[in-house]
């Protein structure tokens, strides 16, 4: 592992999350080392990379099925949209 090699790090001292839209503006992937907790690692904001990939071997169609429920501040555009559509 490309971590384990240039940071001395095993992947059992590792976070491993996904951030997609609409938290996100594209899917990208971070590693953190445990005990450090930047503000969008938040169960509301990510997604850990073993839950999607188990979730899409279960299931190839999961995302396509479920509701993702996410935060959204108050000044948020995607918000003022939900609103002007009466979805708020």
């Amino acid at each position: 592992m490309a971590v384990l090699e240039h940071y001395s790090l095993p992947a059992s001292k590792l976070r491993v999350y996904v951030h997609y839209q609409p938290a996100f503006y594209h899917l990208h992937i971070h590693f953190t080392k445990l005990g450090f907790n930047p503000p969008s690692c938040g169960v509301e904001r990510s997604h850990l990379l073993a839950d999607v990939i188990q979730n899409l071997q279960c299931d190839s169609y999961y995302y396509q099925k479920r509701t993702m429920y996410y935060p959204l501040r108050e000044d948020s555009n995607l918000l003022s949209k939900f609103k002007a559509a009466g979805r708020v």
